[in-house]
C-alpha cells in the first residue's frame, strides 16, 4: 500500500517541475547512472563544458532536493539515478545477505 503512495506522490513533484527539469528527469529515469554532460549530449545542448554542466548539475541539486533521484559526485562530476533503483538495490543487498 505504501508503493501506491509513494508512486502518487512522485507523480506530483514531476508535475510541479519546470519543463526543463523534467526532461531532465526522464532522461536520467530512462538512461542511469548518467552524468550532466551526458544529458547534455542527448538533448544536443551546445556549449562550454563549463557551462553546460552547471546548468544540468542545478536540475541535478533540483531533482535530488525534491527526492526524486539521488546523485554522487565523483571526481569532478555528478553522477545521478532515479530513486526508485535505491530501493531495488537495497532489497538486492538483503537478498544477497540471506
Amino acid at each position: 500500500m505504501k508503493g501506491v503512495f509513494d508512486n502518487i506522490l512522485e507523480e506530483r513533484e514531476v508535475k510541479r517541475l519546470s519543463n526543463a527539469t523534467s526532461r531532465v528527469f526522464e532522461i536520467i529515469h530512462s538512461r542511469w547512472p548518467i552524468n550532466p554532460l551526458e544529458v547534455a549530449d542527448l538533448l544536443d545542448d551546445e556549449g562550454s563544458v563549463k557551462s553546460l554542466s552547471a546548468k544540468y548539475v542545478y536540475h541535478f541539486k533540483k531533482l535530488n532536493k525534491k527526492g526524486l533521484i539521488r546523485m554522487k559526485k565523483i571526481g569532478n562530476t555528478y553522477v545521478a539515478w532515479p530513486a526508485d533503483i535505491e530501493k531495488l538495490r537495497l532489497i538486492h543487498e538483503l537478498l544477497r545477505g540471506a
